[in-house]
């Protein structure tokens, strides 16, 4: 059967099915939809970091909320109906809070959601609000150590048993070699900052629950949400329409879901809840800060014999959460000896969570400073260096490296940038009255892939629609679905449609860690695949056009509608990540203290390209995120009060350069295939190393502490010419 002539192949540079939409503000996210009789709840939040509330205070506070205009009801700690804890499973693998929202007095972070106010306007709700005026018997926090509440070594990242985070391999005790590096390198804590804010709405019918949410786990939701309230799972509807970034921010079910659903089981009404930019910093999940001590020996040449990669990062009181900086340095370069160890200490701080490449966004950042560290210390170029320690097997395992491809990556991208006319010596090039520096670094991330399910549709009108209950987070998921639809079935991408956004839908994975191109994709085209061969089987005559499915009876509509669910696993034999090389070149006014990013060249060896457009933008949006992670973004937070606060600095358009990037694997011509995998995370991977290798490249400072700042910047080292 021949493929339909206007069938685009797997690789081509689609647009976005969703483009025009998105462009004109006809795309609709959950603060968008209409619901009839729709009421607003809006949340109290605590104002100390550890603490009780008196109950006479929130007596009193709840009773003047009660009494303001057009306040339909007030949800306390003194009041709330009882809610089911998370089930085990979620609360000790993801960060899911263990505590119920509202089950007693105590504070345990500022910013907790103490008290929900429902009334028939969001200016109502907001006023009454501020009428809660609360007091509380508050632990001194006037030292760092008043807060602290113990500490953790945590076994493995999340459900990934194998990705141990206390690690060792070869001798006990360290060789005795000529070259040494050894550094303290610190990330600050940071926020997602999603332009969409997280939002809810919630609506009963019956004993039915319909929630509305700019979420990344619709069936998660739809589990945690049914257990909390004590409701059958088919009871529970997750509707997520688009989701207008979250880069961490929307994984998990956070409390302010689950009051949203109380508030309206409460007054009767559907109920919206929108969360406030401020709220977005407290109880929406962040980037924990990390302290992080490496330490590489090596031989006279540059190669590595011990590697030790030692995290201490945070947690709050009531969720487990690690930011896991050291998997990187477990299996990135050769080391025959190796120490890795995270230590998670319990503060009284919001919940951390995922936030744009976990671990390796904060570990390559101390990795790779490290490398230049020594390559310096060697007296070898960065690249070579990297090259002369690069390994064929994953170390971590044994297994060999699948595609690995690496070494392409830092050869084309070298070749492109021009790394060989690099001059070795720091403050060696200037640019009119600033210096100039060139960095590099290696990128990788892990390749991961879930169960995931997926339903075609076949309709009498010629179009074939296909349904996971995954998600639009932004990233042209619905795009790349559709194209690889309509290219494994033959048909115009016209006449298939990709349908998402829906716990009604067959489940998937979360939408993070990059696995939804390969997971969900997967499905969808085993979905199309099965639907080509019974198409032939009940339609022999049939073409893959919309014309002749028109005239399909009724029964063989039926044999083409049906589910499917794949497999997560791939391959026991090989490993498989992501990875890439980062080079770029900066420029840094040392009298204003302002450093400016003015070349990037990349290479990334990421699988089969699908969508090279959609691929594109995916990298440079991960490589901004590097610039911000590097040169801005920081959440300000007093210590003694432990109040975040402050404004928070992003990059840019004009914070960024013209990138040029490039893939080593061609488009796919087949599919599925053991090689697919996610990039949207990859691109942040590596980069925030290369900015600070380019800037002691530019100046002599070696700057271990994320972000750069001006004061960084203008501090003298050595004679200024």
């Amino acid at each position: 059967m021949a493929l339909g002539p206007a069938a685009p192949r797997v690789g081509a540079p689609v647009n976005r099915v969703d483009g025009v939409a998105k462009v004109t503000g006809a795309a609709r996210y959950t603060a968008d939809t209409e619901m009839p009789g729709v009421v607003h709840a809006v949340l109290v939040g605590a104002e100390i970091a550890r603490g009780q509330i008196t109950a006479e205070s929130m007596t009193e506070s709840a009773a003047r909320a009660r009494a303001a205009p057009g306040v339909l009801g007030v949800l306390t700690p003194m009041n709330c109906p009882r809610l089911n804890p998370p089930p085990a499973d979620f609360s000790e693998t993801w960060p899911v809070e263990r505590r119920p929202p509202l089950s007693d007095l105590s504070v345990h972070h500022v910013g907790q959601h103490v008290a929900v106010v429902i009334a028939d306007s969001f200016e109502n709700a907001t006023y009454a609000a501020s009428q809660f005026t609360l007091d509380y018997r508050q632990v001194a926090t006037d030292d760092d150590a008043a807060v602290r509440s113990g500490s953790y070594w945590p076994d493995h990242w999340v459900e990934v048993a194998d990705e141990k985070l206390q690690d060792r391999r070869g001798e006990l005790t360290e060789p005795t070699v000529p070259v040494s590096v050894s550094g303290q390198y610190t990330t600050s804590a940071t926020v997602p900052y999603p332009l969409e804010l997280s939002a809810t709405i919630a609506r009963w019918d019956g004993d039915r629950l319909t929630v509305y949410d700019s979420t990344r786990w619709i069936s998660g939701e739809k589990r945690l949400l049914a257990h909390c309230l004590d409701l059958p799972e088919p009871s529970v509807r997750v509707i997520s329409p688009l989701v207008g970034g979250a880069f961490g921010a929307k994984v998990f079910l956070w409390s302010h879901v689950l009051l949203c659903a109380v508030a309206a089981r409460e007054v009767g009404r559907p109920v919206k809840l929108v969360l406030t930019r401020e709220q977005m910093f407290d109880t929406a999940g962040y980037r924990p800060r990390t302290e992080q001590e490496v330490t590489l020996l090596a031989d006279a040449d540059g190669a590595i014999c011990s590697t030790a990669h030692h995290t201490v990062t945070e947690t709050s009181l009531v969720a487990d959460f690690c930011e896991p900086a050291g998997l990187s340095s477990r299996l990135l370069y050769h080391s025959p000896r190796l120490e890795v160890s995270h230590r998670v200490e319990r503060v009284n701080v919001p919940t951390p969570s995922f936030m744009r490449a976990p671990g390796e966004a904060s570990g390559l950042f101390a990795l790779e400073v490290a490398m230049d560290e020594l390559a310096e210390q060697v007296g070898v170029d960065p690249l070579e260096l990297r090259i002369r320690n690069h390994t064929e097997i994953d170390e971590s395992s044994g297994r060999p490296w699948l595609d690995k491809h690496l070494l392409d990556c830092y050869r084309s991208a070298a070749d492109r940038f021009g790394w060989a006319n690099r001059p070795p010596g720091v403050r060696s090039l200037r640019r009119s009255h600033v210096q100039v520096g060139w960095g590099m670094a290696t990128a990788t991330f892990p390749a991961r892939r879930m169960t995931a399910g997926c339903r075609v549709t076949t309709g009498a009108d010629g179009c074939v629609r296909f349904a996971s209950a995954t998600h639009e987070i932004g990233t042209g998921v619905r795009t790349v679905m559709t194209q690889l639809a309509a290219d494994i079935t033959g048909l115009p991408l016209s006449a298939v449609i990709f349908d998402s956004g829906d716990s009604s839908y067959p489940a998937t994975p979360r939408s993070g860690a990059s696995q939804t191109t390969a997971t969900v994709g997967a499905a969808v085209a085993e979905a199309a695949t099965q639907w080509r061969r019974r198409l032939s089987e009940v339609a022999p005559s049939a073409a893959p056009a919309v014309h002749s499915l028109v005239g399909l009876s009724p029964e063989q509509i039926a044999a083409l509608t049906f589910s499917v669910t794949t497999s997560a696993k791939i391959d026991d034999d090989v490993s498989i990540r992501s990875f890439g090389a980062h080079f770029c070149e900066v420029e840094v006014d040392e009298y204003l203290g302002r450093a400016a990013v003015t070349r990037w060249t990349a290479a990334f060896a990421c699988g089969p390209v699908l969508n090279p457009k959609l691929a594109r933008s995916q990298l440079m949006g991960g490589i901004t995120f590097g610039i911000g992670m590097a040169l801005l973004e920081q959440i300000s937070e007093d210590r003694a009060s432990l109040r975040r606060g402050g404004e928070y600095y992003l990059p840019t358009h004009a914070d960024r350069p013209d990138f040029d990037i490039e893939f080593t694997e061609k488009p796919v011509d087949y599919f599925p295939g053991p090689t697919l995998r996610g990039i949207g995370e990859i691109g942040i991977a590596g980069a925030p190393a290369a900015i600070a290798n380019a800037i002691h490249h530019a100046t002599g400072k070696r700057l271990r502490k994320l972000p750069i700042t001006v004061e960084d910047l203008m501090m003298p080292v050595g004679p200024r010419r």
